[in-house]
């Protein structure tokens, strides 16, 4: 973090105090929360200059503009100065404005600017809300993938039992075969002739069990793999608003920092002008 926003952080602490600050614009919530009361409000903007802070101690609210600015001195004048006021820099001297008409000229050159930020705190909260969805379905899928991971586990055992009773019965089958060929009378010839049949229809009845598994665990797959397109499905619909509103997001920052110039500029002048009518005091 650079020195310049430790210094607009530690300001806004003093401003405020402990009491939730309403930075605009605000960071997309991770989770609902209680709303920030709405009377208090800080807008920061660095460009370069002398600084200024136009304070509305009625209403908890400051706009802050430069570097240069004495958050200690502000924190005062706002204690002792009922109203707004407009505290500034010029050459290296604190000074203090409170001209109704200039204030106006003020307070109108950084409407647009409060008014974008309240339009990107609104679109954050959608984000927000978008997001946290989405979190919760990435919750989902990273579940379901284990779940097609397990699929066919207790399937697998059987598979293999049936593997080896598959094996095992093909050596008793081969010494059946063996005894059937080299039976010398009819009747163990008949005999092993029945046990190379019992075996055969042994060895059927394996395999028709393991193509069941097989069936089982096909299916369950199946059935897996359409949930995990179901929630990629859901997941892409839900990134399509978050695209949308990123762009939205990224133009009124540009827009907010057009009129954050401009309002900038506007205070300069008022300043300038007010300096020149002996409308500001100097503050020692």
């Amino acid at each position: 973090m650079s020195t310049s926003h430790r210094l607009i952080l530690s300001l806004a602490g003093m401003l405020v105090g402990a009491s939730a600050l309403a930075v605009q614009p605000p960071e997309p919530p991770v989770a609902p929360a209680p709303p920030a009361p709405q009377s208090k409000q800080i807008n920061i903007s660095m460009d370069s200059g002398d600084g200024f802070a136009l304070v509305d101690g009625s209403r908890d609210s400051v706009t802050i503009s430069g570097s240069d600015f004495d958050g200690k001195q502000i924190k005062q004048l706002k204690q002792s100065i009922k109203g707004q006021f407009l505290w500034f820099r010029d050459q290296g001297n604190s000074y203090v404005m409170q001209d109704a008409a200039l204030l106006a000229r003020v307070n109108a050159a950084w409407k647009p600017v409060r008014q974008l930020g309240e339009q990107m705190g609104g679109l954050g909260k959608q984000m927000g809300a978008h997001g946290t969805v989405m979190g919760e379905l990435g919750s989902k899928m990273g579940a379901q993938g284990l779940a097609q991971a397990q699929v066919g586990t207790r399937e697998a055992g059987q598979l293999q039992a049936l593997g080896r009773q598959q094996q095992e019965l093909g050596r008793k089958l081969g010494e059946a075969s063996r005894r059937q060929a080299q039976a010398t009378t009819d009747t163990s010839r008949r005999a092993a002739e029945r046990e190379v049949e019992r075996l055969q229809q042994q060895m059927e009845d394996a395999q028709d069990a393991m193509e069941d598994v097989n069936d089982r665990i096909a299916s369950a797959q199946e059935r897996e793999a359409d949930k995990a397109d179901a929630l990629s499905r859901q997941m892409d619909e839900r990134s399509k608003p978050m695209d949308s509103l990123g762009k939205q997001m990224g133009e009124l920052g540009r827009q907010q920092e057009k009129a954050s110039k401009a309002a900038d500029k506007a205070t300069r002048q008022v300043i300038a002008q007010a300096l020149s009518e002996g409308k500001a005091r100097l503050v020692r």
